[in-house]
């Protein structure tokens, strides 16, 4: 259901109506169309291109594994205050929890927003709209579309983030929640850290398609898709409704044995990249070369067209129900006849 009154095939971005034209026409800039997904789900497997999507996820500076380091750093950052074997005296590791991921949101998507929109430090290069924002502010709180994204971003989402947080990582040092140790078993250690981003896909699924429902839309997901021109501030912009379930994957981790950097990791999953995958742009484009990935045009589809794409290509549910948009024309065609309009 399309925000305010936007109709959920027009970009607000240009005045361009996408039925008429072709995807070239209607992106400054897109990936090779179609999109797929994780080609560990597709049939029959290509081993070649299984090996190359997770060597580039893991094994080169990636999304993924950017956050991963930093989670490794914070659990290491923050031993010095954490509470011992339970003892929940003071609670000023909150407070160094809460400084830890404000001043990661700010230097993510604070140094995005500053690079790619105030310096245009590669102008519209692999950006996919060619405008910067959206154009007069009615629909935004303070009149503002940045201004609006980070009070939500910093208020409620980094609150919620932290909570959430902060309750795994006393849980685990309680003994309330079951821990391991990479000692213990480096080969399930290593295969929570992987399944994390399936699982995240799998939870942000259907917390997304109950978020498009009539008054739930309304009144809580709205908020999030008045951003239609998408930028780094708005990954993580939400009605403080959507924030609880957003970020309630991370409970999983009250089943499974887990670790502080899987909670951390997993975290990092949900918000910095968010705010990287919300840039605009599908890349750090410098020195005429893809220097890291950061947009992810699978969700950019989901802005633009509303009504589809309600995961990521890490867990193909889309697919499997009927959701995905994979750019093409035929994607859309299909879309348009599924909402008879």
């Amino acid at each position: 259901m399309p925000a305010d009154n936007q109709t959920p095939f027009r970009d607000n971005g240009s005045s361009h109506d996408a039925p008429a034209q072709s995807a070239r026409q209607q992106w400054n800039w897109h990936p090779d169309l179609p999109i797929g997904n994780n080609p560990l789900f597709e049939w029959p497997w290509h081993m070649p291109t299984i090996w190359a999507y997770h060597r580039d996820t893991w094994l080169k500076l990636s999304e993924v594994s950017f956050v991963l380091i930093l989670a490794i750093a914070t659990f290491y950052l923050m031993q010095p205050v954490m509470p011992v074997d339970g003892d929940s005296g003071s609670m000023t590791w909150v407070g160094v929890l809460y400084g830890v991921n404000l001043g990661l949101v700010c230097a993510v998507a604070g140094g995005l927003h500053w690079f790619l929109y105030i310096h245009k430090g590669q102008g519209i290069e692999r950006k996919y709209i060619s405008a910067f924002g959206h154009k007069g502010g009615g629909r935004f709180s303070f009149g503002n579309q940045v201004h609006d994204n980070i009070f939500w971003t910093l208020v409620s989402g980094v609150g919620f983030w932290t909570f959430y947080q902060a309750i795994m990582l006393w849980r685990l040092n309680s003994g309330a929640a079951s821990a391991i140790e990479w000692g213990d078993s480096p080969v399930l250690f290593s295969l929570i850290i992987f399944l994390t981003g399936p699982w995240i896909a799998f939870h942000f699924y259907w917390g997304h398609r109950f978020l498009h429902m009539g008054v739930v839309y309304k009144w809580v997901h709205a908020l999030h898709h008045r951003n239609v021109n998408v930028g780094p501030w708005s990954g993580i912009s939400m009605h403080p409704v959507e924030h609880a379930i957003y970020f309630s994957s991370v409970f999983i981790h009250l089943f499974i044995p887990s670790h502080p950097i899987h909670i951390c990791f997993h975290m990092y999953m949900l918000g910095l990249s968010a705010i990287i995958g919300h840039s605009g742009f599908h890349s750090l484009f410098i020195g005429n070369k893809d220097r890291f990935a950061l947009g992810h045009f699978h969700h950019q589809l989901h802005h633009r067209y509303f009504e589809c794409n309600y995961g990521s290509v890490d867990f193909p549910l889309d697919r499997w129900f009927g959701t995905f948009h994979d750019g093409s024309q035929e994607s859309f065609s299909r879309l348009k006849n599924n909402l008879k309009i």
